[in-house]
Order: C-alpha cells, then sequence, then structure tokens
C-alpha cells in the first residue's frame, strides 16, 4: 500500500507543473508521457517536445521542475527520455500555448 501512496503521490506532483512561459501544466500541452514509478520511487518519463529545435537550456527548463516535483514528493528521477510531438499534438500545443503565452 505504501509503494502505491508513493506512486500516487508522485503523479500528482508531476500534473502539477506548469511550462516556465506558458500558464498551462505541462500535462496539459501533451509534453508529459510514459511516466513509470517503481516500487521504492524512481521514475523515468518522456517529456515530449513539440520542435526537434529546442535549446538544451530550455529543455532543461522543462525537465529540472518535473525532478523538484518528484523529489518533494519522495521520488527520485531514475531516467528521462525526449520525444517530439507528431503534427496532431503539435497542433493542439499551439492552440494551447497561444491561449495561455505569459512572455
Amino acid at each position: 500500500m505504501v509503494d502505491q501512496l508513493l506512486n500516487q503521490t508522485i503523479h500528482k506532483e508531476l500534473t502539477k507543473v506548469e511550462h516556465p512561459t506558458i500558464s498551462a501544466k505541462l500535462l496539459d500541452l501533451g509534453m508529459l508521457k510514459n511516466g513509470k514509478v517503481t516500487p521504492d520511487g524512481r521514475e523515468t518519463f518522456t517529456p515530449v517536445l513539440p520542435f526537434a529545435s529546442i535549446p538544451d537550456n530550455i529543455r532543461e527548463n522543462l525537465i529540472n521542475p518535473l525532478s523538484s516535483a518528484s523529489q518533494s514528493a519522495g521520488g527520485e528521477i531514475s531516467g528521462v527520455n525526449l520525444d517530439l510531438m507528431n503534427e496532431e499534438d503539435r497542433q493542439l500545443f499551439l492552440k494551447v500555448e497561444q491561449e495561455n503565452w505569459r512572455g
């Protein structure tokens, strides 16, 4: 039961993480998928980027808050696998971005 509670707590914290320049959660932007948490709180997840040309510092600004959220819930990141959005997901991302841009 403790393992399941830890898993739920970590997942809940990850779903709260917002994009640094868009007033929307990464999950709502389609930028987070395939999260898996082991019973001991080690996790892997896949940040999904809309474009391959996103600079490394922006990528880190997306990954670091996820790592912090996981740690605050008692977890530890053991793997990050980057992926790219398909065209349909990219269009949804761009729509949400336009509606919620903080700049």
